[in-house]
């Protein structure tokens, strides 16, 4: 059996890359599979560089995940307690969100109101070209006043 530092990283090399359970491993097939281990760390060409520190590695990660997980955290869990301003904030937010519902629904009520008056206008148009065709020249004056009344006629 063979005893060096980095047996935890050659275990986890086997099993993950490899796939060789190294309990099924004679010694010179273990002495050959380290070997080539060796080779890959000192050309640093392993597929991960969990190969090279396993403690090193899992500090990484599990600093990832305490990061992450205080990002959760401070999403959800007070720090401040000054309930004051947090319910003015809410208020706040409450009113500007309320604002903006209005502002959109205004926005959807004059374009609905500005489409029915252009389909008004395109109607009186419409009635203004068949008056000039029957040579009612009076009503096609008075269709073009509604349509336009800053024009002189």
């Amino acid at each position: 059996m063979l005893t060096w530092t980095k047996r935890p990283e050659f275990t986890a090399w086997l099993s993950e890359v490899k796939l060789v359970n190294m309990e099924h491993l004679s010694n010179w097939e273990e002495k050959q599979m380290f070997k080539e281990f060796m080779e890959d760390h000192n050309t640093a060409t392993f597929p991960s560089k969990k190969y090279y520190s396993l403690d090193a590695y899992y500090r990484r990660q599990m600093e990832k995940e305490m990061k992450k997980g205080f990002k959760q955290v401070k999403a959800t869990e007070r720090t401040v307690f000054n309930d004051e301003e947090q319910r003015r904030q809410e208020l706040l937010r409450a009113r500007e969100k309320h604002k903006e519902e209005q502002v959109i629904a205004l926005k959807r009520e004059m374009e609905s109101g500005m489409a029915q008056a252009m389909k008004e206008q395109a109607q009186l148009r419409e009635e203004m070209a068949y008056q000039y065709k029957l040579g009612n020249f009076e009503a096609a004056a008075a269709i073009q006043r509604r349509l336009d009344p800053d024009a002189a006629v």
